[in-house]
């Protein structure tokens, strides 16, 4: 039973090899493919690090965060040249519309004056047209109101009527006249 206890049993000492012997030859290769650095040897004593090795590890870290510079594309070099032309155009448009803000204020004001002023017109149409003061000009001119047989009333019941009258024209005259204005009238219409 001992021997089978032992036979199970496997140690992980360094320098103690349970397996095959035989030398691997790739096992560099894929552990420098798999994390890009060698492993510690097992057997020699780790190094403490210094200061120096700290400082270019930060400077390796550092330089591997550097982007490699881009080239400009043509396409983003027109979208930002159309981005700044919008962004002009839009504060151009602020401008317009503070302006015209500024009229719209100014009409404004204006209106209300014209307002108050036409409130003060009509009180003196009002005043200036008054029954009472148009009878008192008119007594002091010595205007008084039509009697009953200074008015007289107009029919107009009948329906419009006019006659013309004209006078007559001889013959020949009338026929020189008439083949004038026909003569006009074809001159005129190819002109």
């Amino acid at each position: 039973m001992a021997a089978a206890a032992t036979a199970k049993k496997r140690y992980r000492t360094p320098g103690v090899v349970n397996g095959s012997l035989a030398y691997d030859f790739g096992a560099l290769e894929r552990q420098l493919e798999n994390t890009g650095r060698m492993a510690p040897d097992l057997y020699s004593a780790p190094l403490e690090e210094t200061a120096a090795d700290v400082i270019s590890r930060a400077h390796e870290n550092t330089k591997a965060k550097i982007r490699p510079a881009q080239h400009l594309s043509p396409v983003m070099v027109l979208g930002y040249a159309a981005v700044a032309a919008l962004m002009v155009l839009l504060v151009l448009a602020y401008v317009e519309l503070a302006s015209i803000s500024g009229s719209v204020v100014s009409m404004q004001e204006e209106l209300t004056a014209l307002e108050t002023e036409n409130v003060s017109l009509m009180t003196e149409y009002e005043q200036a047209f008054d029954l009472a003061s148009v009878k008192e000009a008119a007594a002091a001119a010595g205007m008084s109101q039509p009697s009953d047989s200074q008015i007289y009333y107009i029919d107009l019941s009948d329906p419009d009527t006019a006659t013309v009258h004209e006078p007559e024209e001889n013959g020949v005259m009338a026929v020189v006249e008439d083949v004038a204005e026909g003569v006009g009238a074809v001159v005129e219409y190819f002109r």
